[in-house]
């Protein structure tokens, strides 16, 4: 994944400039040019990339998306890895598609956004739509308990060490401390809602930040006041050029793809049972905090509800979800499909992924005008560490499933490899799986 050759190409660093580097006093704006930014087809192939290769569901996918691209393409800082984790989980959706759309955002808008989030989304919901198909035929779903039980281990490491790089990285004053001490306990003591612990975080860092630096500029407005400290914001560090605009004249209505001919053929009914289908997964998508997980008792219900399928095939739908790289909302498209055929998955994916994308581009919008402004910055400071939080309850959370001693050692294996050696999560996913189901099928 070195080199020209990685799918996350596109930006390349000039001598001695980085993510990090600092710009000499009078340097000229020609010399802030120079930060490594990401074509939009060059950050296309990165998010198919994570998509392909994105088994776990999002928080893992986190971990191999610093690496590509903090640590290998430099496009984002520590700092802004950070702010964009911690975005993306203040919204509905799969944390690592709203990170990359996100990220998207900043570096190419709107285009950018709908852009990473349709490249990360596809190879997922194309292998899903697969197997559906073969669900279909053969009534099965594939039976790979031992692959899943290595791949779920290895998964708890890898959330593990992406919570303490984002512990070094962005929590670093005493009260930051607690309050990611406080989400945790009130986490997994009190089954708190991530909602409830992000308004903690952000409550906490109006009070503590705001509050007290307010009251310190009162008493002491007639003395020198010492620089502020650094703050996480996406955009740390060097400032971006403004994105390069497209020569080329917008699509028309005439230049867009023809319409599917299944779609043409479907009748008035069967286009309102799409459409009722499209509500109740847009519906979904928007109460999905804290991932796919968070919603399969919802989901369930209404699925049931509405006689779509029986209660055996939602539980093959799930498993399929998590099988399959991407986010685990995929199991979306398999539900639309068993339904629906291909019109049905297809609606059904665009549905349950709209509204968290939407979110994530009026959320990014808002922050680009007001980020500078010291409440949200001080708000910021305060939700990052409710999310570290966060993660590390979801980490300790995942680690209550794991079964036996060879998966809690495949997860600390995980963990302290990631910890001590630059090695790409993807293949400490796949070596976990592999080793548990060599074990498996020589009788451990």
């Amino acid at each position: 994944m070195r080199g020209g050759g990685n799918p996350g190409g596109g930006g390349r660093v000039g001598p001695g400039v980085g993510a990090h580097a600092t710009p000499p006093p009078g340097a000229a704006p020609a010399t802030l040019s120079r930060r490594p930014r990401p074509t939009l087809p060059a950050l296309a192939r990165a998010s198919a990339w994570l998509g392909l290769t994105g088994f776990g569901g999002g928080l893992s996918v986190l971990g191999t998306m610093h690496d590509l691209l903090v640590e290998r393409r430099r496009w984002l800082t520590d700092r802004e890895f950070t702010v964009t984790a911690t975005v993306s989980q203040m919204l509905p959706g799969g944390a690592a598609a709203n990170a990359l759309a996100y990220t998207g955002l900043r570096f190419h808008g709107p285009a950018g956004a709908v852009a990473a989030y349709a490249a990360f989304i596809a190879p997922g919901a194309i292998g899903v739509t697969a197997l559906a198909a073969l669900y279909v035929r053969l009534g099965v779903t594939p039976t790979a308990a031992p692959l899943l039980a290595g791949l779920n281990a290895a998964v708890v490491g890898i959330v593990a060490s992406i919570t303490l790089q984002m512990l070094r990285a962005a929590v670093q004053r005493p009260w930051q401390m607690g309050v990611a001490a406080a989400t945790l306990l009130f986490s997994l003591g009190a089954a708190a809602s991530a909602g409830e612990m992000a308004a903690l975080g952000i409550g906490a860092g109006l009070v503590l930040d705001l509050g007290v630096k307010r009251m310190r500029l009162a008493r002491f407005q007639r003395r020198a006041r010492r620089p502020p400290p650094p703050v996480a914001l996406p955009d740390e560090g060097m400032p971006l050029p403004a994105p390069e605009r497209d020569d080329d004249p917008p699509a028309t209505p005439a230049d867009a793809p023809p319409r599917l001919p299944a779609l043409a053929l479907l009748s008035v009914p069967a286009l309102g049972a799409l459409g009722a289908m499209a509500l109740l997964f847009l519906r979904a998508g928007l109460g999905a905090y804290g991932g796919g997980f968070a919603i399969i008792p919802h989901l369930q219900a209404s699925v049931l509800a509405e006689h779509w399928i029986g209660p055996r095939q939602f539980a093959d739908a799930v498993a399929i979800g998590k099988l399959t790289p991407g986010p685990v909302l995929l199991m979306a498209t398999f539900i639309g499909y068993l339904v629906h055929g291909i019109a049905g998955a297809a609606v059904a994916t665009a549905a349950v992924f709209a509204g968290p994308l939407a979110l994530v581009l009026a959320v990014g919008a808002w922050l680009a005008r007001v980020r500078s402004r010291r409440p949200v910055r001080a708000a910021l400071r305060g939700l990052t560490p409710a999310v570290v939080g966060l993660m590390a309850a979801a980490a300790l959370a995942l680690g209550r499933s794991l079964e036996g001693r060879v998966e809690l050692a495949i997860a600390a294996a995980s963990l302290l490899t990631l910890v001590r050696f630059r090695v790409n999560p993807v293949l400490v996913m796949a070596l976990g799986g592999g080793v548990r189901l060599a074990l498996s099928l020589a009788g451990l």
